[in-house]
């Protein structure tokens, strides 16, 4: 699927509209289905609370997802407010994942 379509999904998976960070077009127009259906996976798990959420310490009203794929090449972070509505979801590559995970405090 098309990033437009895979961020379509999102939104319909959070009902929330979400905004994106990173490369997520990119990353996901590079990725097979069978890997956007894993991340698809893992968010309504996130919204579900099968996958444990950790604080954000440099934005102490975030709560933050973080999505590691089996090959190490991508690298996710859904944040939600805490007890309120998901935010954004990023994901890119590593260094890039760092960076975030630095400004969040995670």
């Amino acid at each position: 699927m098309h990033a437009d379509q895979f961020k379509e999904r999102v939104r319909l998976v959070l009902d929330v509209d979400i905004s994106f960070d990173g490369h997520v077009a990119k990353i996901i127009d590079n990725l097979l289905e069978d890997k956007q259906l894993q991340i698809l996976e893992w968010i309504k798990e996130c919204k579900v609370g099968i996958v444990r959420p950790e604080p954000c310490k440099n934005q102490r009203h975030l709560i933050a997802f973080i999505y590691k794929s089996n090959d190490n090449r991508i690298r996710g972070i859904l944040t939600k407010e805490k007890n309120a509505y998901f935010v954004e979801l990023f994901l890119d590559k590593h260094k890039y994942y760092d960076t975030k995970r630095k400004y969040l405090g995670l």
